[in-house]
Order: C-alpha cells, then sequence, then structure tokens
C-alpha cells in the first residue's frame, strides 16, 4: 500500500494542514508519537483552533483554562483598584492626623497587595501550564474525533470558519458576566435589603447596584412577606393541649428558607403535642427491646457472655476466627471497655433486629413490586446521602434525649443496604427456577419461603451485616444524644482533647466491628 494511500483519509479529514495531520496520525497508529509532542498550534489558538476543527470537547477545555486565567486577571485588578483606594484614604487619614486609622489602612493595603502580585502570578501560572497541557492532549483528541469520523462521515470534519459563529455566541455568553464578576466585590446580604427597602420605598437605584445584587451577589431569594404567627401548644386547666397563636413581633422581611422551616417546626411541634402518645408508644417498644437485649449483654456476668461468644464464633467461624474474637475481646476487657462495649452490642443488636423487621418485607417488595421499587428507591437514596449527623434532629424531635433515639437514628442510616441487597437478591432468582416452582404446584407464599428467600439468603446475610457495620460507625454520632457506649468514651475524649482515650476507645469499636464482620461472613460461607 502506498503512502498516499495510507494518509489520504487523513487529508481528507483534516482539510487544512493535512500535511501535518496526516503525519501525527501515522504516527499515533504505529505508537511512536513521542510522549511530550505538542501541537504549537492548537497551544496558540487554544478554544479558536477547538472550534475551528469542531471537537467542542477541546474547546470547553480550552475556554476554562483561559476563562480562569482572565478571572485570576479580573480579580487582580480589583485587588489593585481597591488598594488605591485605600491609599486615598490613608492620605486623608494621615492629613487629619488620625493615625492609629491610618495604622489600620495601611495593613489593608498590604493584604491588597499581596492578593494582586498572587493573582497576577496564578494567572501567569495557569495560562501556560494550560497552553502546554492543551497543546499535548489537542492531537490525541483530534484522532479520536477523526476515528468517529471514519465511522460516520456525517460527523464534524475539517477547518470550517462558520464554526466561530457558535464560539463567539458561547462567548458572549459566559465570558463578560465571569470577567464582570471577578472584577467586582459581591456586595453583602445587608447592602441588597438596603436596596430592595430603598425600591419598596420608591427611592431611586443605579442600575448596576440593582445588576450587583441580583446577579454578582448571592441568588436573591428574599422575598417581601408577612412573618407568620408564633405558634404554641400549651395545655389548658383541664391539661388538655390547645394551639396559641401571637402575632409576630418584627417586621423585617424573611426568606423562603426562613418560612418554610419555620413552618416544618410548627408541623413538628403539632405532631409532638398532639400526637405524643404513638411516638410514646414507639419508645415504649423499643425500650422493653433494648432491655431485654440489654438482660442478655449486660446482665449475663463477663466470663459466662465471653464463653458465649467464643462458642458462637468457634461454631459459625471456625478456630482462627474464635482466636481474634477471643483477642479482641479481651482487649475490650483488659482497658476497661467490657461494660460500655456490652451497651454498645446492646444498641447495635437492637438497631440490627428494628432494621430487619422493617427492610427484610420492604427489600422484598421493592425486589417484586416495580411499584415499590419507584417509590422506596428514591427515599433510599436520601437516606443514604443526608449526613448521619442530620438524623439525630428529627430523632431529638420525637422521642427526646437518650438510647430510644439513638436506635431510631442508627435504623434510618442502616437500613437502606437492608432493603436494597435483599431487593438484588430476590430479582436475582433466575425465571427458570421460580417457573419450575409453579409448574410443580407452588402458591405465591411457597414461591417466596421456600424458593425465592432460601437463593437470595446470601444477598440478605450480606445485607445484616452491612447493618450491623454501619450501626457500629454510628455509635459515635448517637452518644451526641444520649445513646451512650463506647461513642460516648470517644465523644467525652474528643471534648476532653484527650487524645489517648480517644485512641484507645475508637480502637475498641474497630475491633467489635471487625469481630462481627468476620463471624457473620465466615457463617455466611
Amino acid at each position: 500500500m502506498s503512502e498516499e494511500s495510507k494518509t489520504g483519509p487523513f487529508h481528507e479529514f483534516a482539510d487544512q494542514s493535512g500535511d501535518y495531520y496526516a503525519k501525527t496520525f501515522l504516527k499515533i497508529q504505529k505508537s511512536e508519537l513521542p510522549k511530550t509532542h505538542i501541537n504549537v498550534a492548537a497551544a496558540l489558538g487554544s478554544f479558536i483552533w477547538a472550534s475551528l476543527r469542531g471537537n467542542w470537547l477541546l474547546f470547553w477545555i480550552a475556554f476554562a483554562i483561559d476563562l480562569v486565567t482572565l478571572v485570576y486577571l479580573g480579580a487582580a485588578y480589583k485587588f489593585n483598584i481597591a488598594g488605591y483606594t485605600v491609599i486615598e484614604e490613608v492620605a486623608k487619614y494621615t492629613a487629619a492626623g488620625n493615625t492609629a486609622a491610618a495604622s489600620n489602612k495601611q495593613l489593608l493595603i498590604e493584604r491588597y497587595e499581596n492578593w494582586t502580585s498572587s493573582s497576577v502570578i496564578t494567572a501567569i501560572v495557569i495560562f501556560i501550564i494550560g497552553r502546554i497541557f492543551f497543546g499535548w492532549l489537542a492531537d490525541g483528541a483530534y484522532y479520536r474525533q477523526y476515528n468517529a469520523w471514519r465511522v460516520d462521515r456525517a460527523k464534524r470534519s475539517g477547518f470550517k470558519a462558520n464554526r466561530l459563529v457558535m464560539m463567539t455566541v458561547i462567548l458572549a455568553l459566559i465570558a463578560p458576566l465571569m470577567i464582570y464578576r471577578s472584577t467586582q466585590f459581591a456586595p453583602d446580604a445587608r447592602t441588597c435589603v438596603k436596596q430592595d427597602r430603598a425600591i419598596a420605598s420608591g427611592k431611586d437605584v443605579t442600575f448596576q447596584d440593582k445588576f450587583n445584587c441580583k446577579i454578582i451577589s448571592d441568588f436573591p431569594t428574599l422575598i417581601w412577606i408577612d412573618r407568620p404567627d408564633i405558634v404554641s401548644y400549651p395545655r389548658a386547666e383541664d391539661g388538655t393541649r390547645y394551639i396559641q397563636r401571637e402575632a409576630p413581633t418584627s417586621k423585617r422581611p424573611i426568606n423562603l428558607h426562613t418560612f418554610v422551616s419555620g413552618k416544618i417546626e410548627n408541623g413538628v411541634g403539632y405532631l409532638t403535642a398532639f400526637y405524643g402518645y404513638f411516638f410514646d408508644g414507639i419508645v415504649k417498644v423499643l425500650q422493653a427491646l433494648l432491655n431485654a437485649i440489654e438482660a442478655i449483654f449486660v446482665g449475663t456476668p463477663w466470663p459466662i457472655m465471653m464463653g458465649i461468644l467464643l462458642t458462637i464464633s468457634y461454631y459459625a467461624a471456625g478456630t482462627r476466627i474464635t482466636l481474634f474474637v477471643g483477642a479482641s475481646l479481651g482487649y475490650l476487657a483488659v482497658f476497661g471497655f467490657w461494660l460500655t462495649a456490652m451497651e454498645t452490642l446492646t444498641l447495635v443488636a437492637a438497631a440490627t433486629c428494628v432494621s430487619i423487621i422493617i427492610g427484610l418485607p420492604l427489600g422484598i417488595w421493592v425486589g417484586k413490586s416495580p411499584l415499590g421499587k419507584a417509590l422506596v428507591t428514591p427515599v433510599l437514596d436520601i437516606m443514604q446521602t443526608i449526613p448521619s449527623f442530620v438524623y439525630l434532629l428529627p430523632a431529638v424531635a420525637f422521642f427526646g434525649i437518650g438510647v430510644v433515639p439513638g436506635i431510631m437514628a442508627t435504623v434510618i442510616f442502616a437500613m437502606p443496604p437492608m432493603v436494597r441487597l435483599t431487593s438484588l437478591g430476590i430479582q436475582h432468582v433466575p425465571e427458570s427456577t421460580k417457573e419450575a416452582a409453579l409448574a410443580f404446584g407452588a402458591n405465591p407464599r411457597q414461591l417466596l419461603t421456600k424458593v425465592e428467600l432460601p437463593l437470595a439468603m446470601p444477598s440478605i446475610m450480606a445485607g445484616v451485616n452491612q447493618v450491623v457495620m454501619m450501626s457500629l460507625s454510628m455509635v459515635v454520632v448517637a452518644a451526641l444524644i444520649g445513646a451512650g457506649g463506647m461513642g460516648f468514651l470517644v465523644t467525652d475524649a474528643l471534648a476532653r482533647t484527650d487524645i489517648g482515650k480517644g485512641i484507645l476507645a475508637g480502637l475498641g469499636i474497630a475491633l467489635l466491628a471487625m469481630m462481627i464482620d468476620r463471624v457473620v461472613q465466615k457463617a455466611n460461607k
């Protein structure tokens, strides 16, 4: 095959500068292109080169590099102008004999000068390194564009000036606002509130001030609505609750966030005031469960409990795991953590029981029902993404302070893996197996209990394992609302800055987690 036939498609694709790209693409095909190769035209042309070549991924990369450079230069301009303004103020204070104010302002001048120089240096570094990086990246990305064009000739290729129109539109929509923002100090919230008041009272406000508050500052969420009434739920003389409303004492404007959060707080207050018996019932049930488990772990003398745990470990996981469990229990006992460790196991056991009781049927429903999957999956996503500390708020609001709200917060945090893995196990049961069971006369209940659940058991047990591990990771957080256990030792050490005790307690929690994890995993096998 002649050299022309090999490079002909390269010339056709690249159009202008076809000789250069033919040689470069051929080297890329043969893996002969040096690692340090740089497309000088691309490095100099940046996003203009990328737009002309129709590679919009490269365009956005180059545009971002140059835009960040301009933003830093704009910041340097902003700090420089601010510095000159302060210099004028220093001159006025000095002329007035106020040396103290002049000295304070002098420190601000030095700060502005440092910010100006650092912004300029950063802009230069980003520009140079960014352009070199883009030049190094360009030919490889352009070659991948060529491969796509070979498959579909309708793909973008060649050197076309009309693509500059799209580039210009993108620049006009993004760059001016970004550059203007970098050259302006964003107004604070108080400035914008005063401006809104001035507009409401009919005073003139300049267009620039309006623009800065609406576009340059934070998103304009302020809304002018009347503050809601102050709602409380006192008791009448006969002991019954009633709703009491008082007019707000302040007429200041509030935003949507404040308004909605107030409504949520009122809703929680209403539920706890008029339906407190429901939450009290949950507390009593969980407290009974907790007392039963605590009677086993805490009430049993330590030699007997240690023997029970070692026996369970031996029959479930074998000799090697039993030795590790024994060493872990020995660590907890020798360092004085035995009682608190048993309290922690009580909390974990209670949270695990509740998570299984709720999570197992919920996971079965999600695995067998498209409606269940559609409804429950978003809730699980929220439960797994919200920081664990946030769970303490509703737990304390509805259940007060103590172990029970700690269990509820732990359940919310730890239950999603149980639901997800149960659902996954149910969904992965082979259809052929289910059809065979139905063919032999199995009803839906028998299909679930005799076929689906046994086959899904490895996945379900993995969910149980994850529940236990996540419950243990929650004990420190739950200790903040009075859950006690090993978590309390860690939080107390943190409050006292007692690093040694905190590390020892944290190691104890880690050993508990590893001990349970090893036993459960080995038992599943």
